[in-house]
């Protein structure tokens, strides 16, 4: 669970010690407070095939992610043939759901946490984003399916200025219809961006040096 992944090591052993373990005996369900995971062993040093299945959301009917088969690359003992291993059902939040390796998740820098490449992400919309954009300019983002207005990656103080002088712009225009957000290039926004235009809001990242594939939400 994206939204939970930082969460391990304040709990006791970091992430990948608990998933190592679970992997050791065939794999399984592994839960801690918030913090949730399925872990299982895989081949290494190759990319994961991973197909979705999806069902209509119960609260828009858009299309969502229901089910995930992942090749691992690996015989497994006991199973003819190609039959499916199923691995468990997995609670996700609307912060989504991370496929990655335990040791390079262990480096997971979740919301909150101070920018890793001292870079940051501004956007603002609402009534007022073309009166804003009129004053302080910006592109068009496209967002899960809505446009916002802002700059990407810019230096962290320029984007803390540019999102201060957009608040209190907003302010003394009594706040109306202005939302503005400073996101920090943590892994877990450029998990989150990387999902920005695709359907099935699913993108890929690189954590620590190492691939990780995820959805930016599996639930609506």
């Amino acid at each position: 669970m994206a939204s939970w992944i930082d969460y391990w090591p304040q709990l006791g052993r970091p992430l990948s010690e608990r998933a190592s373990a679970a992997a050791s005996i065939g794999g399984g369900h592994v839960h801690d407070w918030m913090c949730e995971m399925a872990a299982v062993r895989a081949a290494g040093a190759r990319p994961l095939t991973v197909r979705a299945g999806t069902a209509a959301s119960p609260s828009d009917g858009g299309p969502t992610i229901a089910v995930l088969e992942i090749d691992l690359g690996l015989p497994r003992a006991g199973t003819a043939g190609d039959e499916p291993i199923l691995l468990g059902e997995l609670p996700v939040d609307r912060c989504g759901m991370v496929l990655g390796d335990a040791l390079a998740l262990d480096s997971w820098t979740g919301d909150g946490h101070p920018s890793t490449d001292g870079l940051a992400d501004v956007a603002y919309w609402g009534a007022y984003a073309e009166a804003a954009h009129r004053q302080f300019g910006g592109d068009l983002i496209l967002q899960h399916g809505s446009q916002v207005r802002g700059r990407l990656d810019l230096p962290l103080d320029a984007a803390k200025k540019l999102g201060e002088a957009l608040n209190n712009w907003a302010s003394d225009k009594q706040g109306l219809g202005v939302m503005v957000a400073v996101d920090e290039h943590t892994d877990f926004h450029r998990f989150n961006r990387a999902s920005w235009t695709h359907p099935l809001r699913i993108g890929a990242i690189e954590v620590a040096d190492w691939g990780s594939t995820g959805t930016a939400a599996t639930t609506r």
